[in-house]
């Protein structure tokens, strides 16, 4: 163990510590603390789920919003060629207006 970087030894020992405490404890304290164990993990899956869940929804979005900036771009270089703005309307799927704005 002296050959061990210092951090890794007082992880290890903080991790024997623990061990040692829960093996103290009564029969009571141990279901109270398996419980607790229990209840954070289950949060902890359930926070992880939703940044998941929240990460792709932000990645399809942003996909999307994507989608939409490239038909705008093609839809100004169009109009910056004279085509006609119904012709890049019918293309793009961009809105008349919307076009007119660009």
């Amino acid at each position: 163990m002296e050959r061990l970087p210092q951090e890794l030894n007082n992880q290890i020992f903080r991790k024997l510590k623990s061990i040692v405490e829960v093996e103290r404890m009564t029969p009571d304290q141990r279901l109270e603390y398996e419980l607790s164990l229990s209840v954070e993990r289950d949060l902890s899956a359930a926070l992880d789920t939703s940044f998941e869940d929240g990460m792709e929804k932000g990645i399809e979005k942003g996909k999307a919003e994507g989608k939409i900036e490239e038909q705008r771009l093609i839809a100004a270089n169009f109009k910056k060629q004279g085509i006609n703005i119904e012709t890049i309307a019918q293309c793009t799927g961009l809105s008349v207006e919307e076009i007119n704005g660009l």
